[in-house]
């Protein structure tokens, strides 16, 4: 066989699965349709949690310049009113998806992953014993284990049976654009310690929007469940003007048109199939995605992290190290340990959530624990 392990897609998932099974010793691909450096709508809001866990991130974020934010300011859906939380240390960082992404391949071929970059996987089949992925342009890949993160819709996740689409209640709709800015205009804006910016139930929808400052650029946004689609552009057209009438953009910005993302926002919880024969789903092709706030990053690089563990374990079977157990045993495997160490971090808080969501802008620690759950995805 070529591979111990074939991975589809190159996002922050899917390259940390490479790395991490790389840096173990398993022979690794991993392919994506893109070449990298590549634009990816995103807000690219790294938790402080994911810097914390994976050290490797720290000169990641350093050698990009990820922007680190101290405050995170809630405003009501009219923005009448504001709640504010944060001081002094660092509560996440806004990252470049373009580079962040690139630099996290690199670290994937620096730990011995050979990459398939531009080439499409345009066929995935899984068997008793093996593994084949057909690229574009003709070259077949075998290995013992595939591991599908290939993003909201994932071609392995069909082609594998695994799942056909995520359904409408299960999606996140955004649209999102990088607004170039001086440092100064974002000091001026933002503040010093780089504010973010969060309007919940914008426009009475389900949902929130946002102004993310990164270095030299703010990203704004606005993201709705499914059902109120239809309003979003123009919710992200009103959160424009609604920005400039408080000073979080210049008067005078481009009219570039915003970009379009679909994030399955808690889909993990309600799929049962991110494990199939001989292969795993990981990242938003598995739905690991916050529920409550949309964030991928940090949940899809844990979820690769999880999925590493096991697919060694399952690697080990493979080769007969594990007596009484089977390779797909261990690929099994992830579907309770996900479920057990990702679970809470990724649900919906256990409240009512519209009924305390007035209490924020008169109640301190309300404001407080809300913060903490949209940053940390600690229960309310």
């Amino acid at each position: 066989m070529d591979y111990d392990v074939i991975v589809v897609g190159a996002g922050p998932a899917g390259s940390c699965a490479a790395k991490m099974l790389a840096d173990a010793g398993a022979a690794v691909a991993l392919v994506d349709a893109a070449r990298f450096p590549r634009a990816k709508p995103c807000a690219g809001w790294l938790n402080a949690r994911a810097a914390q866990e994976f050290k490797f991130l720290d000169p990641v974020r350093r050698k990009i310049g990820a922007a680190p934010f101290t405050r995170l300011i809630f405003h009501s859906p009219d923005l009448a009113h504001t709640a504010a939380y944060g001081g002094r240390s660092h509560l996440g960082y806004i990252v470049s998806r373009r580079w962040f992404d690139a630099e996290l391949v690199r670290l994937a071929e620096a730990a011995g992953a050979e990459t398939f970059l531009g080439r499409k996987a345009t066929a995935v089949e899984a068997g008793e014993r093996k593994v084949r992925v057909r690229l574009a342009r003709g070259r077949c890949l075998t290995g013992r284990i595939l591991i599908g993160a290939d993003g909201v819709h994932s071609a392995v996740a069909r082609s594998l049976s695994l799942r056909e689409r995520w359904e409408p209640h299960q999606l996140v709709m955004c649209l999102s654009r990088d607004v170039p800015l001086t440092e100064k205009q974002v000091a001026d804006c933002f503040g010093g310690g780089r504010a973010i910016h969060v309007a919940l139930g914008f426009g009475l929808a389900p949902g929130y929007a946002w102004a993310f400052p990164g270095a030299g650029y703010v990203n704004v946004g606005v993201g709705v469940r499914s059902e109120e689609a239809p309003r979003l552009s123009a919710l992200y057209k009103e959160w424009i003007a609604v920005l400039r009438e408080h000073r979080l953009l210049p008067a005078k910005i481009g009219h570039k048109k915003p970009e379009g993302a679909a994030i399955p926002a808690g889909g993990a919880l309600e799929f049962e199939n991110h494990v199939g024969k001989r292969a795993l789903l990981i990242g938003d092709a598995g739905g690991f995605a916050s529920a409550s706030t949309g964030e991928g990053i940090y949940p899809g690089i844990r979820s690769a992290s999880i999925a590493a563990e096991c697919v060694l374990e399952a690697l080990a079977a493979d080769h007969g190290n594990r007596r009484g157990a089977t390779c797909q045993d261990e690929l099994l495997r992830f579907k309770h340990e996900w479920r057990r160490r990702m679970a809470p971090y990724l649900q919906m808080p256990n409240v009512n959530v519209a009924f305390l969501l007035p209490m924020i802008f008169t109640n301190r620690e309300i404001a407080k624990r809300f913060a903490r759950a949209f940053l940390f995805g600690e229960n309310l």
